[in-house]
C-alpha cells in the first residue's frame, strides 16, 4: 500500500511543478508588452533598395551605393575577371566599394529597362552606356541583374551581360582582346543626351 501511494505522489508532484513553472512564467511576463511585429516589407520596398543602389552608382555616390548592401553581402559584377567578377565574387564591403569606385570612374549611364520582384528576389534588365564603351565603338551594353533583398539591404547581387545581344557580345570580345576595337563614338555633350527612358 505504501508503494502505491508513492507512485501516485510522483505524478502529482510533477504536475504541480509544471503548473508552478507555467504560473511563474505568466507572472513574470505580466505587464510586459508583446514584442513589436516586424514591419512588412513590400515588393516596391525591395525594388526601391535596388533602384537606390543603381541611382547612387550613376550619381557617383559610392557611399550611398555601398549603404544599400548588407555587411555580409555577396556581389558579382558583369566583369569577366578581376575584383567582384564571376570568378572572384566579393564578400566584403571594402572589395565591393573598390568595384563600385571603378564603375563610377568610367562615367556610366545606366537605364533600368525592367524590374520585377518575386518574394525577396528582384530581377531586371539594364542598359549601360559609358565613355569606355564609346572609345571601343560600342554604343550600349545590355544586361540582367538579380538581387536578394530579404528586408532593407541587398544580401546577394549579380549583374550579367546579355551575351545573346550582338553589341554586348562584341563589347565582351573587344574587352577580352579577341576582336579589334571598333570606330570610336564621340561622347555626347551631356552624358544621357538622346537616351530615351533615362
Amino acid at each position: 500500500m505504501a508503494r502505491l501511494a508513492t507512485r501516485a505522489t510522483v505524478p502529482t508532484l510533477a504536475i504541480s511543478l509544471v503548473l508552478a513553472l507555467v504560473a511563474g512564467s505568466a507572472l513574470a511576463l505580466h505587464g510586459r508588452t508583446a514584442p513589436a511585429k516586424a514591419q512588412q516589407v513590400t515588393p516596391s520596398d525591395r525594388a526601391s533598395v535596388v533602384s537606390a543602389f543603381f541611382d547612387a552608382e550613376v550619381r557617383g555616390d559610392v557611399d550611398a551605393a555601398v549603404a544599400q548592401l548588407a555587411d555580409n553581402g555577396v556581389f558579382i559584377s558583369a566583369r569577366a575577371t578581376g575584383n567582384c567578377s564571376q570568378q572572384a565574387p566579393c564578400t566584403d564591403l571594402a572589395s565591393i566599394r573598390q568595384n563600385i569606385q571603378g564603375t563610377v570612374a568610367v562615367s556610366d549611364l545606366l537605364t533600368i529597362r525592367a524590374i520585377q520582384v518575386s518574394g525577396a528576389v528582384v530581377t531586371g534588365q539594364r542598359e549601360t552606356r559609358s565613355d569606355l564603351g564609346r572609345r571601343n565603338g560600342i554604343d550600349r551594353v545590355l544586361g540582367t541583374f538579380i538581387a536578394l533583398v530579404p528586408r532593407d539591404k541587398i544580401t546577394f547581387f549579380a549583374n550579367l551581360d546579355d551575351a545573346a545581344d550582338p553589341e554586348t557580345a562584341l563589347n565582351a570580345a573587344i574587352t577580352a582582346g579577341t576582336q579589334p576595337v571598333g570606330t570610336p563614338i564621340p561622347n555626347p555633350a551631356t552624358p544621357c543626351a538622346g537616351v530615351s527612358g533615362a
